[in-house]
């Protein structure tokens, strides 16, 4: 039976705001996010999941928290599901980093799958999701199941799962904005992507 699974991203936070990279720190939703949250988290009960599988980080944790609390449900914490790891340049904005590690940057911001200095490649941390992802979906009975975690992520894992040849094919989800997937048993299926509840 087709199941139906959707890939939320937190709410925002204010390295959001400053445009530094997050990666695995565990920087809390600020105001905005928290409204976000319970926002989508109305739009999302709609349709009424029986399970919901978060990154452990707070960001993530809090955002899935609020859907959670409207279905009387428990969240399972993975850490599998955190954002990719940013090493050195986790805390800083592009600007910083572009003084310290220009050559890097620039390649990253090119798409290349390279490692931030102590960190990991867009290929790895998309693996790691997409490996958590099916086999979460795959050990659950449940016909509709909530992935809350992070935006590169998230994107990363649904491109690995859909096949697209190489990084940077979907956008990066807004925060507490959704993506929808029908996963048959062997294929996944796009329905939508980038939903943000107004």
């Amino acid at each position: 039976m087709t199941k139906t699974v959707i890939f939320w991203r937190h709410g925002q936070t204010d390295y959001n705001v400053e445009r530094r990279f997050q990666g695995q720190s565990d920087i809390p939703l600020n105001d905005l996010g928290r409204r976000q949250a319970a926002q989508a988290a109305s739009y999302l009960s709609e349709l009424a999941p029986e399970l919901i599988v978060s990154s452990d980080l707070s960001r993530a944790a809090d955002t899935a928290d609020e859907l959670a609390s409207r279905l009387n449900i428990q969240v399972t914490r993975d850490d599998r599901l955190r954002e990719t790891a940013f090493g050195q340049w986790e805390g800083h904005t592009r600007d910083e980093l572009s003084t310290t590690w220009p050559d890097a940057l620039e390649q990253w911001l090119s798409g290349a799958d390279m490692n931030p200095p102590g960190g990991e490649s867009r290929s790895e941390s998309g693996q790691r999701v997409a490996s958590a992802i099916t086999e979460i979906v795959n050990g659950t009975q449940a016909q509709t199941i909530v992935i809350a975690a992070h935006g590169a992520v998230l994107r990363a894992a649904a491109e690995l799962l859909l096949g697209m040849d190489g990084p940077g094919r979907l956008a990066v989800l807004g925060n507490c904005g959704h993506g929808e997937f029908a996963f048959t048993g062997t294929n996944w299926i796009l329905r939508s992507w980038g939903t943000v509840p107004s």
